[in-house]
């Protein structure tokens, strides 16, 4: 079997098995292994012992990916192609995070929902960012019911409102109610909750 090993930078290099890119090792661990020449041939038993160090390279960076933050599959599942996993190597790592505990679009959307809720983003736009990470629109809907808390959204539409009005300030009053509508309905939200929370200002003052 062919190996090939090249500088991707100056601790880390790529490595191939017949012209087949599997991933990326530290240089020196290579240089250590195969300190005669970058491109040789090795026997099966070598190729094999090469790809079991390519897969516990990826597990400690998935793993240390995961430890920083809550990250979707997708998020993985691109963290390991930027660093030119195989995918039989990524399918290995993912399902073992998964069988840990350590990676749940579950899980990772409850904490997303609630975060972005918190800062006043709309379910529209919550929805949307989540479908970017492959999470179906239809798995959301529980999550939402059980996040959402209508006054708190509520209150944070109508202090978006305010800030709106603020900014408008200087057009004429029905002007300045169409900027507003227009700015929070490209936000996502619906027109039936900006309205309500345009009411409820207005009875606020």
């Amino acid at each position: 079997m062919l190996l090939k090993y090249w500088t991707k930078n100056k601790r880390q290099s790529f490595v191939s098995l017949d012209s087949i890119l599997w991933g990326v090792l530290p240089s020196r661990t290579l240089h250590y292994l195969y300190p005669f020449s970058p491109e040789q041939e090795i026997s099966d038993a070598q190729a094999e012992e090469l790809k079991a160090a390519l897969e516990a390279r990826a597990w400690w960076l998935i793993t240390e990916y995961l430890a920083k933050s809550e990250h979707s599959e997708h998020q993985c599942r691109a963290y390991l192609k930027k660093h030119s996993f195989h995918p039989s190597i990524a399918d290995k790592c993912i399902a073992l995070c998964k069988a840990k505990g350590y990676l749940d679009d579950h899980r990772f959307a409850e904490i997303y929902i609630r975060s972005m809720l918190e800062r006043g983003k709309s379910r529209r736009a919550i929805i949307q960012k989540l479908s970017e990470h492959r999470i179906p629109p239809e798995a959301l809907s529980a999550l939402f019911e059980e996040q959402e808390e209508p006054q708190q959204s509520l209150d944070l539409l109508k202090e978006q409102i305010s800030r709106l009005l603020w900014k408008h300030r200087a057009q004429e009053p029905r002007k300045a109610k169409e900027k507003v509508y227009a700015s929070l309905y490209r936000k996502g939200f619906t027109l039936e909750d900006i309205g309500e929370a345009w009411r409820e200002l207005q009875r606020d003052d």
